[in-house]
């Protein structure tokens, strides 16, 4: 039987975050005796993609998950998020496991209502509007072992009168239920809460330190009942991340844009009529789709417009990708044509009742401090930390790619993950003789 495994994804964590977290009780307990890695992560870098690759070491283009949200023209923020995993075209780490006789469990991660391979599974759902209050939420999502005896008891815990940090208390409070009563041999669980700090307050300052003690507290908890259950000598912990964060500079509203050209129209009420390009956007990114049937005459004077929304300085766009260059130089593709890559910092909008362009300053522009979605190579970059018996203390793995760690979570499982594309990460692991 391989030891147990415990992965805990601090969502927006950066490797300089590591420093401060030394300094927390719970976050050093795992460190001091950890190996590390810096992780490039996939593109775009929101939540939803990269942690679909944490599962299957597959990017966006296998995967099938290009962004968190799915493309529904006209939907704006109530858009439905990739929140189902029959979403997911390839095998999960859970689902291998399971296959193998390992139990298994899932909290508040990413892509796994009704997901397969999952034991005790409480979802993450980031889009509410689509069910009829918390227990029909629950209820279409999950199985009624996981719904009677961890998440209906615990809805209270739940702030249906927050827009942020509303599942908080639960998560923390239900995982560590689900690890002590269940002592799953795999589990993987998602802590969304310095995220939710960067995104209101930017990308670092005392805000970042209160969430990072918030995250030590459950961490803390974790290390309780591993003792408590004589598990914590047998467990691997593992903490990941997803992305970084850029400190928000200006939103460039594409769609208005293309409202302004005629490539978008709408009704009387200000209520999309009909399209010919649409940007769905990924915070710092932004991918176009074209309407089916396109005249080659359309679709040229779309391309020009491109041309001109990349040579515009005021736009500060970097480049438009084709999706044939996405999926050669980064592994992303779907059923959109083109990528909008913006200067760090640059959100590309999908709202068109906004101007083209708003910039820090402006009485107009939005709350949001930091955001992501931003190519991998710019801003902090997310935490690999590997702690318990097959890691090698002090060790340091340098940068490595975020697939890799679906790779190194099925080795140390002794599973296989054929349509994995990341390569096991030794470098961090205690080595194993090699057999007389």
């Amino acid at each position: 039987m391989p030891n147990k495994l415990l992965v805990v994804s601090v969502d927006a964590m950066h490797t300089d975050d590591i420093p401060f977290a030394r300094t927390l009780p719970a976050f050093s307990r795992i460190l001091e005796r950890a190996a590390v890695a810096e992780i490039e992560g996939i593109y775009p870098s929101v939540t939803y993609p990269n942690h679909t690759a944490q599962l299957t070491g597959c990017p966006p283009a296998r995967s099938g998950v290009f962004n968190n949200l799915q493309f529904q023209p006209g939907q704006g923020d109530a858009s439905e998020w990739f929140w189902d995993a029959a979403m997911i075209r390839v095998p999960t780490i859970l689902e291998a496991a399971q296959q193998a006789g390992l139990s298994t469990a899932a909290v508040q991660w990413p892509v796994t209502g009704n997901a397969r391979g999952v034991d005790h599974l409480v979802p993450e759902i980031a889009c509410p509007q689509v069910f009829d209050g918390l227990e029909d939420q629950y209820l279409r999502t999950t199985d009624a072992h996981s719904y009677e005896r961890y998440i209906l008891p615990n809805l209270s815990l739940i702030h249906t009168d927050k827009r942020k940090g509303k599942y908080f208390d639960f998560v923390n409070h239900v995982s560590a239920e689900v690890l002590r009563a269940e002592r799953p041999d795999v589990m993987f669980v998602h802590l969304v809460e310095v995220d939710t700090a960067r995104h209101a307050g930017g990308s670092y300052g005392p805000h970042v330190e209160e969430a990072l003690r918030q995250v030590d507290a459950t961490l803390g908890a974790y290390l309780d009942v591993l003792e408590a259950t004589g598990d914590l000598q047998s467990t691997n912990i593992v903490l990941v991340s997803d992305h970084g964060h850029v400190d928000v500079e200006q939103h460039t509203n594409l769609n208005t844009l293309f409202v302004e050209r005629g490539f978008i129209r709408l009704d009387a009420e200000g209520n999309l009529a009909d399209w010919d390009v649409f940007c769905l956007g990924a915070g710092l990114s932004g991918q176009l789709f074209l309407a089916d049937a396109l005249p080659v005459e359309r679709r040229r004077d779309i391309e020009a417009l491109l041309v001109e929304i990349e040579s515009e300085p005021q736009y500060r766009i970097e480049k438009i990708w084709t999706a044939q260059e996405s999926l050669r130089d980064y592994g992303l593709d779907g059923p959109f044509e083109w990528v909008v890559e913006s200067e760090p910092g640059v959100i590309v909008g999908m709202l068109w009742d906004r101007r083209t362009v708003v910039r820090a300053g402006d009485e107009d522009f939005p709350a949001l401090k930091g955001s992501h979605g931003h190519a991998p190579r710019h801003g902090g970059q997310p935490v690999f930390i590997g702690s318990g018996p097959a890691f090698t203390p002090g060790a340091d793995a340098g940068r490595r790619n975020m697939l890799d760690e679906a790779a190194t979570f099925a080795h140390l499982l002794g599973l296989e993950l054929p349509d994995c594309e990341g390569e096991v990460v030794t470098e961090m692991l205690v080595p194993v003789a090699a057999p007389a």
